[in-house]
């Protein structure tokens, strides 16, 4: 191995750094797709919801009548629970203002999903209303150890007449693969309040959790199928279907705010596999290679006796302590990249199953090796005692040539991938958002359930002399609609009934438009005390296609009782503008008065004062209530860029996929460069005796390596630009590959091979042939 260090120190490398890029992807794509799967049989656990028929708008939720009609009418539905997670802002003896994460549910909810208790009443902690259930984390926080909770007041600030909650248990921490994240468990009177409610009104309420547990034998399609038309064979709410989804595709299919698709880790997956199979034709074809150099040696070795089995099994020796070096070096690399991984992409990475995961692979890598290596082997055995020796180890190498440009070809996909990954960043950064964002503050994560909070604040942030504006909106950019916000049920003039496109609904204020500096198209925006005035967007005018809008009585159903029609006057149209990623088109929007705090402020400072005046608002907001401690300043600006972060950690994981395939290509051909050269001396010999010059001998070789990474190119180029194409397309809003893109990589790639061989050829190309050949 030592003699022939250059060659076995490449594969090595190359298969390390390999197998510690693909561990890593598999851990990812595992954790993505194992939400809440550590559940006892996760497997039969499903999320039930709503979807609107003509609209095909998705409804997350339902509501407890949906739980009471299913166990009735479906025997398979073994057991089912209803549930709903807010903010809710709460009080304990010595701290007057905490801000807990709370899961609203009753005693049912440890039928699906049991919970590891740390200490109080583990059979019926939410036995009573206002019991309530603390994570360990929580207690801690709030009484200094989980025994000392148990049997502690906390009071809640929803209103000053609620009774407080009492703390029954405390429980384990959920993990971070949950889309059940909670601080607290509580048996509230809403649940209660919501479940009693006529039948006719819960049929038409789609906000809390339903998730069944069926039983182990069900026909999951049959039951599906059933379910589909259920409340159409009730005879209620007929607009809907119902839906099922297992617990494991919740993440990625219902929630709405995920930064990365499946079909993106799935792409760094597939990545992950081609760098790695990349890797394994290099190691593979630079130990065939040392190998092959030391035929005579092999040879000599059977002249003296050594059997074929012999032979075979020193080579399958050496190349296992390969292997394993390798295997050692990648695990210490998947270690030292762990934490720089999970920071990258926000997941929390456990070294246990991290090293499950990597067993698992190096060992059927390194069985796959063995295999191919013990027939490569024993076919070489049997050339090492052939007559024809030298004539079949002079032949064209084309096995290897075609490995080196499988290479080649898996680079030039990575550095694609990342170039188009960039450019569409740059495309995307320099998209017209359709408002002027600088200088523009968000102020959320406080709550405010009287609007008393939120009114003060306004008053203190109007002294503040660098301001300009402020407005109060229920919108944050997202990467996809917030259902909650969208409405179907909008009548206007001319509306046929066959029509039922999804509403963005915005309650804002007055001062909304020159806050964001939007444009009104005609009309004007609403003064401040109107409550019957709306403004729509330029979306919202051609989805309902008035030629007039202005004027235009538009028909919603009210925020209070969605059976109720209100009617509103169009006084204006504003211009389009994103509030979403721009993986999205620009929706129809439609802006109502805000009867209620929203808990959000925009805030429009003079330019270049943004800094100053965030420090000014962070010093006054202790001071006017403790709930204000957990308010967050935002600019707009990063509000718009994290929507861009899953393209942004996807460049530079390409970038760093690029590179290391790029690496090991490059120290591959450096390698069987080295090995061609040395292997042809006598041919460079006889081609000089009979006229050549240096700089034909060395076109020559420059010449093969060109040709093959142009082959490359032609098997790589078409690929990169479909897989890249497909990706893009994931956008609404998106630039076009340029050809000079694809040419460019060619030309790069050239160089860089050219530079990386060079010296070895001109080497070849001066060497004495008279020593030469007399060698």
């Amino acid at each position: 191995m030592w003699k022939y260090k250059m060659q076995s120190l490449s594969g090595i490398f190359g298969l390390a750094f390999g197998l510690a890029c693909f561990v890593p992807a598999v851990y990812w794509m595992r954790y993505e797709t194992s939400y809440d799967s550590f559940y006892p049989d996760a497997e039969h656990i499903y999320r039930v919801y709503a979807v609107e028929k003509q609209s095909g708008k998705v409804n997350e939720g339902v509501s407890r009548i949906f739980e009471k009609k299913l166990q009735e009418k479906f025997p398979a539905v073994e057991a089912s629970t209803v549930y709903l997670i807010e903010q809710e802002n709460c009080s304990v003896e010595g701290i007057p203002h905490v801000q807990l994460r709370t899961l609203y549910t009753d005693s049912t909810f440890f039928g699906i999903f049991p919970q590891e208790f740390v200490s109080g009443d583990s059979r019926q902690p939410l036995q009573v209303l206002n019991n309530i259930i603390l994570t360990e984390t929580v207690a801690v926080r709030l009484f200094g150890n989980a025994e000392k909770a148990i049997g502690q007041q906390v009071q809640t600030k929803m209103k000053s007449s609620l009774p407080p909650y009492t703390v029954t248990a405390v429980v384990k921490d959920p993990p971070a693969n949950t889309n059940m994240q909670f601080d607290v468990i509580i048996y509230h009177d809403m649940i209660k309040y919501f479940s009693e409610l006529p039948e006719e009104a819960q049929w038409t309420m789609f906000f809390m959790n339903l998730y069944v547990k069926l039983h182990p034998e069900t026909d999951v399609d049959k039951l599906a199928e059933q379910m589909h038309d259920f409340t159409s064979r009730l005879g209620v709410n007929t607009n809907i279907e119902l839906r099922m989804l297992p617990i494991s595709d919740v993440r990625h299919q219902l929630n709405t705010d995920v930064p990365f698709t499946l079909n993106f880790i799935g792409l760094f997956v597939a990545s992950g596999i081609l760098l790695l199979f990349s890797a394994l034709f290099n190691f593979l074809n630079l130990h065939l290679d040392l190998f092959r150099q030391r035929i005579r040696e092999l040879r000599l070795r059977s002249v003296h006796g050594a059997s074929e089995g012999q032979i075979v099994r020193q080579m399958m020796f050496e190349l296992l302590c390969s292997i394993l070096l390798a295997l050692f070096l990648a695990c210490s690399f998947v270690e030292i990249i762990r934490p720089a991984f999970a920071g990258l992409l926000n997941i929390t990475m456990e070294l246990s199953q991290l090293i499950q995961i990597f067993v698992v692979c190096g060992i059927g890598l390194m069985a796959l090796i063995l295999f191919i290596g013990f027939i490569l082997f024993w076919k070489l055995s049997r050339l090492s005692t052939s007559p024809q020796l030298e004539i079949r180890i002079t032949g064209k190498p084309v096995l290897r040539r075609m490995a080196v440009t499988m290479q080649l070809s898996v680079s030039m996909v990575f550095i694609v991938a990342a170039l188009v990954v960039m450019m569409q960043m740059h495309f995307v950064n320099q998209k017209d958002l359709g408002f002027d964002s600088r200088g523009v503050i968000q102020l959320s994560g406080f709550l405010d359930y009287s609007g008393k909070i939120q009114g003060a604040l306004e008053r203190e942030l109007a002294t503040i002399p660098q301001i300009e504006s402020i407005t109060q909106a229920d919108f944050e950019p997202r990467h996809k609609s917030d259902i909650y916000t969208m409405i179907t049920d909008v009548e206007w003039p001319g509306k046929s009934s066959f029509e039922t496109p999804a509403f963005n609904v915005i309650y804002t204020d007055s001062r909304f438009v020159e806050t964001f500096k939007l444009k009104m198209v005609t009309g004007e925006w609403w003064h401040q005390g109107e409550t019957q005035e709306i403004v729509l967007n330029e979306e919202a005018v051609r989805e309902m296609g008035l030629s007039e809008p202005e004027g235009s009585i538009i028909r919603i159903p009210s925020i209070d009782d969605a059976s109720v029609m209100v009617e509103y006057k169009v006084v204006g149209v504003v211009n389009d503008f994103h509030t979403l990623s721009l993986r999205n088109r620009i929706q129809p929007v439609i802006f109502l008065p805000s009867s209620q705090a929203s808990n959000i402020l925009y805030i429009r400072v003079v330019p270049g004062q943004d800094q100053e005046v965030m420090q000014k608002i962070a010093a006054i907001l202790p001071g006017i209530d403790a709930t204000l401690a957990d308010a967050r300043l935002t600019p707009v600006d990063e509000l718009y860029n994290h929507l861009n972060w899953s393209e942004q950690v996807g460049l530079k994981m390409f970038s760093v996929l690029a590179t290391v395939c790029m690496l090991i290509s490059l120290f591959g051909i450096y390698a069987v460069a080295a090995a061609a050269t040395s292997r042809r001396r006598k041919e460079i010999a006889i081609r000089k005796v009979v006229g050549a010059e240096a700089g034909n001998i060395i076109r020559m070789f420059l010449r093969e390596y060109t040709l093959q990474v142009i082959a490359a190119g032609v098997v790589a180029l078409p690929l990169a630009y479909l897989v890249m194409s497909g990706w893009l397309q994931g956008y609404a809003y998106r630039m076009n590959i340029p050809w000079w893109l694809l040419g460019g990589v060619i030309v790069g790639v050239i160089i860089l091979i050219l530079l990386t061989v060079f010296m070895q050829v001109l080497k070849a190309a001066d060497s004495n042939p008279s020593e030469v050949i007399k060698a």
